[in-house]
């Protein structure tokens, strides 16, 4: 499967997720193509907006393009009053919800 199908699937999949959970959630189109998209989900819950960056992976590593796309993501959410998140989805595993702000991971367990 093309790894930007499978994107989009874990996208949507999380999005479905969390409007179970009461977030209202958008998805950003074009995300992961444009510079201007910073991030592939925008979530809002009890007036906490996050930014939201989804992997699906069958590996736990990032690389240093991947730091630096994180990073990108921080300080805008920053600039904005708005969370940082990672949503990682690893084959198999239950989706981890990483907060950018504390630390930009180099791996995943």
């Amino acid at each position: 499967m093309a790894s930007n199908k499978k994107g989009h699937r874990r996208e949507r999949e999380l999005l479905d997720k969390m409007n179970a959970e009461g977030y209202v959630v958008h998805r950003i189109a074009g995300s992961g193509s444009k510079d201007s998209a910073i991030c592939d989900l925008v979530a809002v819950k009890n007036g906490i907006v996050q930014f939201i960056e989804v992997k699906s992976r069958k590996k736990i590593f990032y690389t240093k393009s991947h730091e630096e796309q994180f990073e990108i993501l921080r300080k805008a959410a920053k600039a904005c009053g708005a969370k940082a998140t990672l949503a990682v989805k690893i084959d198999y595993k239950d989706w981890q919800m990483l907060d950018l702000h504390k630390e930009i991971p180099t791996k995943i367990i």
